[in-house]
């Protein structure tokens, strides 16, 4: 996997979407793998999200065994008992409470569970949910994730600034896309709904302690939509 959406979103804001000569000049005198999205249609970005982010949630699941994993180390016996049930629901199909994320957030300042503590396999597959290429050394890896939980982070503090009610409907997705969700089917309602609990969660975090934020991304995500009643999704 590479930074391909990263890319491809760098390309899709550099030019403005008209039908002109413009575009004739970018078709031919730029390279493609940076334009093509610019001339998708709007079923075609869909589309493209929706085959994303099935690349990263197939290592979802993986991330939630790390975390069950690396819970087992906890020398705190409370705080480890709360930690591992809740992956344990997680794993057995139940939407976490942001209440239940907060009781646990010091496990995350430290080890095993910091940023720079994470082991290489986890760290692999937190690149995978960032979509970020995981094949570089380790330490790289960590780095580049805490980079960019922390940019989410930084967007946090912007939207809790803002106010949702200033996002569009395609705003409101794409804040819950690049947080770990996949929002392309659901409506302006169900993403303020879930992007008002990740604020809660984030708000409340400190930087030190952004590898929760960053397990979150799938904590968060992984069973949301079934939870959802039939007839919204």
């Amino acid at each position: 996997m590479s930074d391909l959406p990263s890319t491809l979103n760098c390309g899709t804001h550099t030019f403005p979407k008209t039908k002109s000569a413009h575009d004739f000049i970018c078709r031919y005198f730029f390279p493609r793998q940076f334009l093509i999205s610019h001339f998708w249609t709007h079923d075609q970005h869909q589309e493209f999200k929706e085959i994303y982010h099935s690349f990263r949630a197939r290592v979802y699941p993986d991330a939630v065994s790390g975390l069950i994993k690396a819970a087992s180390k906890v020398k705190d016996k409370q705080l480890k008992t709360q930690l591992l049930t809740l992956g344990n629901k997680v794993q057995d199909g139940i939407h976490p409470e942001i209440f239940q994320l907060h009781t646990v957030a010091k496990l995350f300042l430290g080890h095993p569970l910091a940023i720079r503590h994470i082991d290489t396999r986890q760290a692999e597959i937190f690149s995978r949910v960032m979509f970020l290429t995981p094949h570089m050394p380790s330490f790289i890896l960590r780095h580049r994730i805490r980079s960019h939980i922390m940019e989410i982070r930084h967007l946090d503090q912007a939207l809790n600034s803002l106010g949702l009610h200033e996002l569009s409907e395609d705003e409101l997705r794409n804040a819950c896309y690049v947080r770990g969700l996949n929002s392309v089917h659901l409506n302006a309602a169900q993403c303020k709904d879930w992007l008002i609990k990740w604020l809660q969660l984030s708000k409340k975090l400190k930087d030190s302690e952004a590898s929760l934020l960053l397990h979150s991304m799938v904590l968060l995500s992984i069973n949301y939509l079934t939870k959802l009643p039939e007839k919204s999704k």
